[in-house]
């Protein structure tokens, strides 16, 4: 209670005697009676067949008095009564957004960036490592890069080969004359098979026609069967020399292609394999395109990047130090929401189930959740189990460790007459709350059900729903009667 409110109550509290100590009358009425008015009172009161039982127990006050007391009057009506229990917790980082960082290879520490406690963004340097297996890896990469290029150019050097190749080969099918055939052929290609087709072709052209000049000059009886003979067989050879080449360079020709298709498809591979190995190591793909370009000092440097925001919750490494991967050298934490470790007591089990609501007191503030998970262990050293709740932690008030009492709603009932826990009085022996009438304020004996922390139920009819109730500050009615009861006693 503020101090206003006490001297509220000093200034009322005369008054009050004055108006209700003595069924209502004055001062001097109460002297001229000298003791018959008591008489009158006590009577009164017993009289259990009559129609004023609390006929003394009338407080009457105005609205201004009771507003400077601090009482507050409500209409009698139903409500929520929500039944819990209170079980023993501990705040704890929300393992599903917990991260622990370990280096992919090992190497000697030369930089750090993230300290305990700081917050980070994904993709922010935490440390730089000197690492060999980095090293010999980008390597292995660069070598594999100029065995494409050389694999590249083979193959692009024989596609314009087999392309001319072929466009020779089409010419010569068409039986051109030499003279024709070096004019198309002059702008192809093709390497060392074009002197060959062009050179084979020309022996086979030229045989041709001394075959048949000779085959001419026979038939007039001007060369001999000898000559004639021969011309044939100059013919017939460089024409095979002439067929062999064209099927040679044609078969020979794609055999190329088809190497130089499979040299690149190798290469290729090679260097995707190459890559994934630097990204198994760690490294993202702005890391390996600038490998190329980066200086030779910077081979063998290892970059340690946050793999997820949050906040750094423990950090393993020094400059100078070795570090492997066999351990974590940083844990970053998401503690935008925590885990609620619940201990349920055994006697408590059947009552917790997953779905529940949880309300947890931490100081000022209140927080609410959800049982999600209850486990199916007990444990063996507290004998309880392990029940546990996300709770929302993006103020971040809630530090992770911190032991603290929760209290677990079990059931939520409705009632037809609900009042705050405050508006209950005892009273001559007996449960009661004050109602308001056309009288003044007075006590009701009542009947009390299911409660907890907050609200209470009334059973029974003995306050009708809507009968206006002094819901706060009610012992000070109490308080009035109790010093109208000591006047009766001078």
């Amino acid at each position: 209670m503020n101090i206003h409110k006490l001297l509220a109550i000093a200034i009322i509290a005369p008054s009050l005697f004055a108006i209700s100590g003595c069924g209502g009358g004055g001062s001097n009425e109460h002297g001229d009676n000298d003791g018959h008015g008591h008489e009158e009172t006590q009577a009164g009161h017993q009289d259990e067949g009559g129609g004023d039982e609390h006929g003394d127990d009338v407080i009457k006050l105005s609205d201004a008095q009771l507003r400077a007391a601090g009482v507050k009057i409500e209409p009698l009506a139903g409500g929520e009564i929500a039944t819990h229990i209170m079980l023993p917790a501990e705040i704890g980082l929300n393992q599903d957004a917990v991260l622990h960082v370990t280096p992919r290879v090992p190497g000697i520490v030369t930089q750090v960036n993230g300290y305990l406690g700081h917050e980070v963004k994904a993709g922010d340097l935490l440390a730089k490592l000197e690492s060999t297996e980095l090293g010999e890896q980008k390597i292995i990469y660069l070598q594999a890069i100029q065995a494409k290029i050389i694999a590249g150019a083979e193959h692009d050097r024989q596609i314009t080969i087999s392309k001319n190749t072929a466009t020779l080969l089409d010419i010569l099918r068409e039986d051109p004359a030499p003279d024709v055939l070096r004019e198309q052929a002059d702008s192809l290609r093709i390497g060392i098979n074009k002197g060959r087709l062009l050179s084979t072709y020309a022996r086979m052209k030229a045989g041709a026609a001394n075959y048949a000049r000779e085959q001419e000059l026979h038939s007039k009886g001007l060369s001999t069967q000898a000559d004639l003979l021969a011309s044939q067989e100059m013919f017939y050879s460089a024409q095979a020399e002439y067929m062999a080449a064209f099927e040679d360079i044609d078969f020979s020709f794609r055999v190329k292609m088809q190497g130089a298709m499979h040299a690149m498809m190798i290469a290729t591979s090679g260097v995707d394999n190459a890559e994934r190995r630097l990204h198994l190591l760690g490294l993202t793909d702005e890391q390996v395109q600038q490998i190329t370009t980066e200086p030779d000092t910077d081979a063998a440097q290892y970059t340690l990047l946050a793999p997820m925001s949050g906040r750094i919750v423990a950090k393993h490494l020094t400059p100078g130090e070795k570090v492997g991967t066999e351990a974590s050298v940083y844990t970053i934490a998401d503690l935008s929401s925590v885990w609620l470790n619940i201990s349920i007591y055994s006697q408590y089990a059947e009552m917790i189930e997953e779905g529940q609501d949880v309300t947890v007191h931490i100081g000022d503030r209140l927080a609410s959740g959800v049982v999600d998970y209850i486990s199916s262990i007990v444990s063996e050293s507290s004998r309880t189990v392990a029940a546990r709740v996300v709770l929302d932690n993006s103020d971040g008030s809630l530090k992770p460790g911190v032991f603290l009492t929760v209290r677990v709603e079990t059931d939520k009932v409705h009632a037809d007459r609900v009042v705050p826990i405050g508006a209950i009085q005892t009273y001559e022996g007996n449960s009661v709350v004050f109602i308001q009438d056309a009288d003044g304020i007075e006590p009701v004996r009542v009947t009390l059900g299911r409660r907890n922390d907050v609200n209470v139920e009334l059973v029974g009819n003995d306050v009708a729903i809507g009968t206006p109730i002094v819901v706060t500050n009610s012992f000070l009615m109490k308080a009035e009667l109790g010093k109208g009861s000591a006047g009766h006693d001078h």
